[in-house]
C-alpha cells in the first residue's frame, strides 16, 4: 500500500505513510501494523477549496479571537435550502465548538432542571455523557429491526418511546430526546412518517427533540435526509438542530459546529447565554465551515459516490470474510454496524479479537449499546486498497479462529 489512491480529479486518498504522518487520532492510536477502521474520521484529502481557504488564513496569521460568524450562518442557511429544501434564517444559527457540546447546551438551557433525557440504543456513545454532565437521569429505549417492502431496516421502538415519554418508569419527567438523524451507528436516514411520529409523541408529552444532524451531508441514492425541524411548525418549535461539517468534509479538529434555533423562544433564551456556557468555535473552523458549505458541494457529491462504491465492495466481501455476519446497508454516513455474534470466535469482544488477530481496528459494539456484545462498527471512509487489505486480514484471522 505504498501508492496514493486516485479516486476522482478532486477526491483523493493518500498512502498509509502519509495518513500516519498526519498524526490524527485515527492513525496514531494503535501501532503502525494496525489498519484503523474505527473512529468516524475519513481518510480523503481535504476538499481543495477548504484547504485553500484555511491555508490562506494561516498565511494571514488569522490566529486571534474569532471574527464575525455571519459567513458561517449564511453559508449553512444556503446549504440547507440547496441540499434539503429547508429554509432557515442566518440569525437562527449559533456557532459552538462541536456537536456534543451543542447537544449538552440545548439540554442544559432549554429543558427543565433535573428532567430525564431519552437516549436510544445503540447510540453514539458521547451522548451517554450528556445527561451526566447536565445532572439529568437517563432513560434508554431500543432501536429495532422491522420489515418494510421486503427489506429489513432499523427504526425506533415507538411503543417504548411513548412509554418513556409518559415517564412511567423514569426517575423524573422526560425533558428531551437525543435524536441522531441520520443515525450513528446504524446509518438510517429516517422517513417523514417516522420523524412525524416522534414529533407527535414529543408534542403530546412535552418533550424537546435535540436533533444531531452531523451526518446529513452523506446520504446515499435512494434515501433522503429530512431535517426534523422542517416537518411542520410544531416540529420547528420542539426541535433544536445541531450540525457541522465535521463528517461531510472531515473538519472535526477545527472545532466549529452550528446550533439552529427554529423556535423564537429558544432564540430569546439563548441570547442571554454567555459564551462561557456554550464555548467558542475556532477561527480556522469558521473559515473551513463557511467554505465547505459554499464551495464544497461538488466535492461532497464525489465523496458520497465513492463511499457508495465502498459499500458495494463491503456487501460483496463481508459474506466471504465474516461468514455468518449480518448487517443492513446504511442509507447515510460512512459507518457500518455489523452483527458478528454468529461468526466463530467473534461473539465476545469482537473488536478486541480482530485487533489482536487481524491487526485491524474497528469499534466495539458494546460501547454504543452499554454492553451488547457481538457487534462492531466499521468506518469505510478510506481507499478501496486499504479497505480490501483490511478485509483480507479479517478473513484470514477468522479462518484461523474456526
Amino acid at each position: 500500500m505504498s501508492n496514493s489512491q486516485p479516486t476522482t480529479p478532486s477526491l483523493h486518498v493518500p498512502d498509509v505513510a502519509t495518513l500516519r504522518a498526519r498524526g490524527t487520532m485515527k492513525w496514531t492510536r494503535y501501532p503502525e501494523d494496525v489498519l484503523p477502521l474505527w473512529v468516524a474520521e475519513s481518510d480523503f484529502d481535504t476538499c481543495p477549496p477548504v484547504l485553500e481557504a484555511v491555508s490562506d488564513a494561516v498565511h494571514r496569521q488569522y490566529f486571534g479571537y474569532k471574527g464575525d460568524g455571519r459567513p458561517v450562518e449564511e453559508a449553512l442557511a444556503a446549504f440547507s435550502e440547496d441540499r434539503f429544501g429547508w429554509q432557515i434564517q442566518p440569525e437562527w444559527v449559533r456557532v459552538v465548538p462541536d456537536v456534543v457540546k451543542g447537544v449538552a447546551v440545548a439540554v442544559d438551557e432549554l429543558t427543565p432542571a433535573g428532567s430525564s433525557v431519552v437516549v436510544p440504543l445503540p447510540s453514539y456513545y458521547p451522548f451517554f455523557d450528556v445527561p451526566r454532565s447536565t445532572n439529568r437521569p437517563t432513560v434508554h429505549i431500543p432501536m429495532i429491526v422491522v420489515e418494510r417492502e421486503g427489506k429489513s431496516e432499523w427504526t425506533f421502538d415507538f411503543d417504548a418511546m411513548e412509554k418513556a415519554f409518559a415517564a412511567e418508569d423514569a426517575a423524573q419527567p422526560v425533558g428531551a430526546l437525543i435524536l441522531c438523524s441520520p443515525y450513528n451507528p446504524l446509518g438510517r436516514a429516517f422517513r417523514a412518517e417516522e420523524l412525524n411520529r416522534i414529533v407527535e409523541l414529543a408534542d403530546t408529552y412535552g418533550v424537546r427533540i435535540i436533533s444531531d444532524e452531523i451526518h446529513a451531508p452523506i446520504v446515499y441514492p435512494g434515501a433522503t435526509h429530512i431535517p426534523t425541524a422542517s416537518l411542520s411548525e410544531r416540529a420547528a418549535e420542539l426541535t433544536v438542530t445541531v450540525t457541522a461539517t465535521s463528517k461531510g468534509w472531515n473538519t472535526a479538529g477545527l472545532h466549529c459546529a452550528q446550533m439552529i434555533f427554529t423556535n423564537p423562544s429558544d432564540r430569546e433564551k439563548m441570547a442571554n447565554v454567555h459564551n462561557l456556557g456554550t464555548g467558542e468555535a475556532s477561527t480556522l473552523g469558521l473559515i473551513a465551515a463557511a467554505t465547505a458549505y459554499n464551495e464544497g458541494r461538488e466535492w461532497l457529491d464525489e465523496e458520497v459516490a465513492y463511499l457508495s462504491g465502498n459499500l458495494d465492495l463491503l456487501e460483496e466481501r463481508i459474506p466471504e470474510v465474516l461468514p455468518g455476519a449480518t448487517f443492513i446497508r446504511p442509507q447515510a454516513s460512512y459507518l457500518l454496524w455489523i452483527d458478528v455474534s454468529a461468526v466463530p470466535g467473534l461473539a465476545i469482544q469482537p473488536a478486541k479479537t480482530l485487533l489482536e488477530t487481524a491487526r485491524v481496528a474497528v469499534s466495539e459494539g458494546s460501547v454504543f449499546d452499554l454492553g451488547r456484545d457481538g457487534h462492531i462498527r466499521l468506518n469505510f471512509a478510506t481507499s478501496r486498497e486499504i479497505l480490501n487489505e483490511a478485509l483480507d486480514r479479517i478473513g484470514a484471522a477468522v479462518r484461523n479462529l474456526q
